[in-house]
C-alpha cells in the first residue's frame, strides 16, 4: 500500500508539477526571447491553435495535454483550443486501446479529432461573440518583453552567474538537476496504467520530461539576475508553485484512496448485467469525470470481453482525460468544470446516437 502511494500519488504528483512548471519556465523564456512574437503569432491565428492543440491531446499519454493546459493558463492559447485537446486526448489508455483493439481505436481517434475541432471552433466563436464568457478574467501575467529600465540580454554570463551565484537560482539548479537524476535513476518514471513499463527511462514520456527538465536547467543557468528573479523566482515559482503541488496531490490523494476503497470493475459488471446499455453509458460518463487515467482502463477491458457496448465505451473516452486535467482544476476549478460539463453534454449525445443506431 505505501509503494501504491509513493507510485500513484507522490511519484506523480512531483511529475505533473515539474512539467508544467518547466513548460511555463521555457514558455515565459522563448516569449521574451522572442518580444512577443510566439504569443503574438498564436494570438493571430486563432484558428491554427485549435488544430495544434487537437494534436497534442491525440498524442498517447498526458503530455499532449499538459502542455495545452500549460499554454491556456500562460494566456497562448485559448479556450476553445484547451476545450479541443481535453476531448482530443484519451491519457494513458490510448497506449492501450492501439495495443487492444487497434481498428476501434482509430475509429474513436477520428470521432474525437471531429469534436474537438467542431467544439473547439464554436467555444471560440462564442468567445470572440461575447455571448458567453468561457475564458477566465486573469491567468498568469505574461511578459511580453522587458521594458525600458530593464533591456538586458537573456544570453546571460554563465561564468558570472556562477561566480555571484543567489541563494535562487542555487536552489532551482539543485532541484532540477536532482529531478532529472533520479528519472533516469528510474525513481520518478511515468507510471503507465496499461501495465506497459519495460520502455523505462528510453520511454517517450520519461524522454520528454528529461528534455523539457534539460531546458529549464539551461534557462536558470543562463538567463541574468532580472530575469531569474522577476521571471522565474517571482512569477513561476512564487506564484504557481505552492497551488500547482497543493492541488495535484489533493487530486491524486482522493483518486488513490477511491481505487482502493470502490472495485470499478466489478461494481461496473454487477450493475450492466444483460448488457444494458443505459447504465453502461451512465457508468462510463461518471467514472470519465475522475481526473486519472487508472479507472477508464476498466471500460476498454470489458468492450474486449464483449460487456460494454462501444457507445459508452466513446462516451468515456470523450468525458476522461487522464492525468491532464489535474493542472487546470489546479489553476482554475472555475474552468475545469466548465470542460467536464461540456465533455458530459458530449458524451451523452454521442452515446444516445450509438444506442439508437445500435
Amino acid at each position: 500500500m505505501i509503494y501504491e502511494f509513493l507510485e500513484d500519488v507522490v511519484v506523480q504528483t512531483v511529475l505533473i508539477t515539474f512539467f508544467v512548471l518547466s513548460m511555463i519556465l521555457v514558455l515565459e523564456y522563448v516569449n521574451v526571447l522572442t518580444e512577443g512574437h510566439v504569443h503574438n503569432f498564436m494570438n493571430r491565428n486563432s484558428k491554427l491553435q485549435i488544430v495544434i492543440a487537437a494534436l497534442l491531446g491525440l498524442l498517447p499519454g498526458c503530455i499532449g495535454s499538459y502542455t495545452a493546459v500549460s499554454l491556456y493558463t500562460h494566456n497562448v492559447i485559448g479556450f476553445g483550443a484547451l476545450l479541443a485537446n481535453l476531448i482530443a486526448t484519451t491519457g494513458d489508455e490510448a497506449f492501450m486501446m492501439v495495443s487492444l483493439i487497434p481498428s476501434k481505436a482509430l475509429i474513436i481517434f477520428a470521432i474525437l479529432l471531429v469534436l474537438s475541432l467542431s467544439a473547439g471552433y464554436i467555444a471560440q466563436m462564442m468567445e470572440k461573440s461575447g455571448s458567453k464568457k468561457l475564458l477566465q478574467e486573469s491567468h498568469f501575467v505574461l511578459h511580453h518583453t522587458h521594458d525600458q529600465h530593464h533591456q538586458h540580454s537573456l544570453r546571460g554570463n554563465i561564468k558570472e552567474n556562477f561566480r555571484n551565484i543567489t541563494p535562487h537560482r542555487l536552489i532551482l539548479i539543485l532541484s532540477i538537476t536532482t529531478f532529472i537524476v533520479l528519472t533516469l535513476c528510474g525513481f520518478l518514471n511515468e507510471h503507465h496504467h496499461d501495465g506497459n513499463d519495460d520502455e523505462g527511462i528510453f520511454s517517450p514520456v520519461t524522454t520528454s520530461f528529461i528534455i523539457l527538465s534539460g531546458l529549464s536547467l539551461y534557462v536558470v543557468i543562463r538567463v541574468p539576475i532580472h530575469f531569474l528573479e522577476d521571471h522565474i523566482w517571482h512569477h513561476v515559482i512564487g506564484k504557481h508553485f505552492l497551488k500547482v503541488l497543493t492541488w495535484t496531490s489533493v487530486a491524486l490523494t482522493i483518486i488513490f484512496i477511491i481505487d482502493n476503497v470502490v472495485d470499478i470493475e466489478t461494481w461496473v459488471k454487477q450493475f450492466s448485467s444483460g448488457h444494458v446499455y443505459f447504465f453502461c453509458l451512465l457508468a462510463a460518463i461518471l467514472i470519465g469525470l475522475i481526473p486519472e487515467s487508472g479507472p477508464h482502463i476498466v471500460f476498454i477491458t470489458l468492450y474486449c470481453s464483449g460487456v460494454m457496448p462501444f457507445g459508452a465505451l466513446l462516451a468515456n473516452s470523450i468525458v476522461q482525460d487522464g492525468h491532464g486535467a489535474i493542472p487546470l482544476f489546479a489553476e482554475s476549478k472555475r474552468d475545469f468544470i466548465v470542460v467536464k460539463g461540456i465533455k458530459v453534454a458530449m458524451a451523452t449525445a454521442m452515446g444516445a446516437i450509438f444506442w439508437l443506431i445500435a
